[in-house]
């Protein structure tokens, strides 16, 4: 989901934690949400692709624009 999309859902109170985490796929680090009902949603971008950053800082800050107060790492 976009940012936008996340911040929505987070303002509606839906989204409980963000986490940064390392990427899979790609060298770098990735942000996903943990929906309310279950689940992590994925921060993407317009095309629906998960973003990678190039360094934890980067992510982090990404997921507080979200709104959150406060990122779990994961590593």
């Amino acid at each position: 989901m976009t940012a936008e999309q996340l911040r929505v859902l987070y303002r509606q109170q839906l989204l409980i934690e963000a986490l940064v985490e390392p990427s899979l796929d790609n060298e770098g680090w990735v942000v996903e949400c943990r929906h309310a009902a279950g689940g992590l949603m994925a921060l993407t971008n317009d095309d629906g692709i998960e973003q990678c950053f190039a360094d934890i800082d980067q992510a982090t800050l990404n997921a507080l624009n979200i709104g959150f107060r406060q990122v779990r790492i994961e590593d």
